[in-house]
């Protein structure tokens, strides 16, 4: 990901979901310590996804697959190849915060090997403008296999 193609992956985010995050915070990201990713299928820019690495462990902060794309498979592929990369880097053991209500995300990150460890109670804040209440966090986890 380049610093300059971040307002326009926040304005496709913003079409693709309602829950999404705002340039400010992935250019936080970007600027910190995250790897800040673009997910491409050939020429198309799909989505992107935010890993944040500590040791040898990894948590997903973020990821979209972009509305024209979504349903299509590429979220579950993205997930395999940050795996993947993952592994080769050296983790061991992969995280991610998903809302309860989301259950296309839950049923991708189950079929992709993440198994629900805590639940993390009214993480995410109401929504008075859209009329959503405080939401719990579902907090998985997915072991790497060990390459070393």
């Amino acid at each position: 990901m380049e610093r300059d193609e971040i307002d326009a992956l926040t304005i496709l985010e913003a079409l693709a979901t309602p829950k999404h995050w705002t340039a400010n915070k992935l250019k936080d990201s970007f600027d910190g310590s995250a790897n800040c990713r673009v997910i491409k299928n050939g020429q198309n820019t799909i989505g992107y996804c935010v890993v944040q690495n500590v040791l040898d462990e990894a948590e997903l902060l973020n990821i979209v697959i972009f509305r024209a794309f979504q349903a299509k498979g590429y979220g579950r592929k993205a997930i395999l190849k940050l795996k993947r990369d993952l592994t080769e880097s050296g983790a061991t053991m992969f995280y991610l915060e998903v809302r309860a209500s989301n259950a296309i995300a839950r049923t991708l990150y189950e079929k992709t090997g993440f198994e629900v460890i805590n639940i993390r109670k009214i993480y995410y804040p109401a929504d008075d403008l859209n009329k959503q209440l405080a939401e719990d966090a579902l907090v998985m986890r997915c072991p790497l296999p060990v390459t070393r």
